[in-house]
């Protein structure tokens, strides 16, 4: 039995849906370790002062890290490693290497002045509405941070190099691990060193997300060089130049959430908490299918962008990756908006964490949830861009895209004086707009598309997810007032099972009557996913351990 588990973690997964698979499994149980996470520090915290201070110090070692990792490995180093190794074994190794030793050094660097600037960045994140005694505990918090990131910066280099290998078992239980740390943590450190317990948790779990993967290490010769700083005479150069566009979109993206921090401060300090709970949860379809999807798609959207074809298979991808991730992610949104009360009580209800907090939190969830299309579309479309090789065009409507969603949270909160919802409501207007301006110039980029191929299948898997809200606003209303005594978590749970279970049959019903093709999907997976002749080849990239995956 043992040498049945071990032969099940050193393989490979050859077929290339087989590893997007084990991907979004992966990715759905720590979601899930996610929530549990949030719970347990709506436990012992509720939405603190105290939590909203080590949310606010995470910003900068989060921004760092998805820099420096998400910036060059997730859409940049495999593809170039890969390159390299099918040519030259031992340049390929020495790529791998500089690159390490460079990012390594670039972050200890960068490290070592954050370190000793931690309280003026605090100062600066909480728009002065920190007292010295909390700026200080902010700065150890970010100290503490800041150190396991150096952890996962290497342990990241390991998945691309593992997953360029085809190793994608052990590579998606890392984050898993990450998560584990973090919840040993909250679980064993809280009540004795409070908010210090889970910022423990994060190196905890950093160590967890490396242990995990070096054992496999040596079934690819990982032939690592040290102090290897050759920038020219191997692969290293080549990432570098293709970084900064990337590192643009990325650093946007972060900034953006990084603004609305400091934003909700200005409302309260339990506003950050609030927001935060409300971006978990309407993050779960994002990550799961539109991060999943999008970046499946992009080595073949790659290879189909030399075809001599006028783009015609590029364009076939392109629309139907689209619609499977709409027929996905749509319903889903449709149960966050209608179910947003219930679901965030059973994920964060604890007993510190009252009724108010779950109310604004459902707000804010509501909000983000109109958008969550947009967002997850935003993936798709500059993936396709980045298969093009323009990096720019994202970077430059994403930049548009921030200044507009800065002045108008700016307004709701300053002027208006809305609460944090409004400042969901900002990001879920101005992620439509990016959404809306991108697949506009990639049509225009790609010599247009039928448009009614494209909208038709859109249009009627959005009648479906309207007549599935309403499958589940009634139920809930009436289950609520006339059968469950919803103060009960027993209860709550079975009301929320039952309706969902409803919608989603509804939804699946309609889509069917419809004629959706994407239902074909589910099809698929019940027949272990199976590529079906003329079914559109995906492939996988690198996932972070961090709950956000930025783009």
């Amino acid at each position: 039995m043992l040498k049945t588990y071990k032969n099940i973690l050193n393989k490979t997964q050859q077929t290339i849906l087989s590893a997007a698979f084990i991907l979004a499994v992966a990715s759905g149980i720590n979601a899930v370790l996610g929530f549990v996470k949030g719970r347990l520090l709506a436990t012992y915290f509720g939405d603190s002062k105290e939590l909203a201070i080590f949310y606010t110090a995470d910003r900068i070692p989060d921004l760092i890290y998805s820099v420096l990792v998400v910036g060059a490995l997730s859409t940049i180093f495999i593809p170039v490693f890969t390159s390299i190794y099918k040519k030259d074994k031992a340049r390929a190794w020495q790529t791998a290497s500089s690159l390490i030793n460079i990012t390594l050094a670039f972050f200890v660097i960068l490290a070592f002045i954050i370190f000793f600037l931690a309280p003026y960045l605090m100062h600066l994140l909480s728009v002065g509405k920190f007292s010295n005694e909390e700026l200080r505990t902010g700065s150890d918090l970010m100290r503490i941070m800041l150190l396991s990131q150096l952890i996962l910066v290497v342990s990241s280099f390991i998945t691309s190099i593992l997953q360029s290998f085809k190793y994608f078992l052990i590579p998606a239980l890392a984050p898993i691990a990450y998560n584990i740390g973090l919840i040993i943590g909250i679980v064993l450190l809280s009540d004795k060193i409070g908010i210090f317990g889970p910022a423990i948790g994060v190196a905890i779990g950093a160590v967890l997300h490396l242990l995990v993967q070096l054992p496999i290490l040596k079934n690819v010769q990982f032939d690592f060089i040290p102090f290897n700083f050759n920038f020219h005479k191997n692969g290293a150069g080549e990432v570098f130049k293709l970084m900064p566009s990337r590192i643009g979109s990325v650093l946007i993206n972060n900034l953006i959430m990084t603004i609305n921090n400091s934003l909700a401060i200005l409302i309260s300090a339990s506003a950050v908490v609030h927001l935060k709970f409300a971006n978990q949860l309407q993050f779960f379809p994002v990550n799961i299918f539109g991060f999943s999807i999008a970046h499946a798609c992009l080595p073949t959207l790659s290879e189909e962008s030399g075809d001599d074809d006028g783009y015609q298979k590029f364009k076939n991808t392109f629309i139907t990756s689209f619609h499977q991730m709409m027929f996905l992610v749509i319903p889903t949104s449709v149960i966050l908006l209608v179910l947003r009360v219930p679901i965030v009580r059973i994920v964060f209800g604890a007993a510190e964490f009252p009724w108010e907090a779950t109310v604004k939190t459902s707000y804010a969830l509501a909000f983000f949830s109109l958008s969550i299309f947009a967002q997850s579309g935003i993936y798709l479309v500059t993936r396709a861009f980045y298969a093009l090789k323009d990096t720019n065009t994202p970077v430059r409507v994403g930049s548009l895209t921030l200044i507009i969603n800065v002045l108008i949270s700016l307004i709701f909160v300053n002027m208006f004086k809305f609460g944090v919802w409004s400042i969901a409501f900002s990001f879920t207007i101005t992620s439509i707009l990016n959404f809306i301006s991108l697949t506009y110039l990639i049509i225009q980029k790609i010599g247009g598309v039928e448009i009614l191929k494209l909208v038709k299948p859109f249009t009627k898997i959005s009648y479906a997810a309207i007549f599935m809200g309403a499958a589940l606003y009634i139920p809930l209303k009436l289950l609520d007032q006339i059968v469950f005594d919803t103060t009960r978590t027993i209860n709550l749970l079975l009301l929320t099972g039952i309706a969902s279970l409803l919608g989603v049959v509804t939804y699946l019903f309609l889509t069917w009557i419809f004629r959706v093709e994407e239902i074909e999907l589910l099809y698929k997976l019940a027949r272990k996913l199976k590529i079906q002749k003329g079914a559109p080849v995906v492939a996988t990239s690198s996932i972070g351990p961090r709950e956000e995956i930025e783009d």
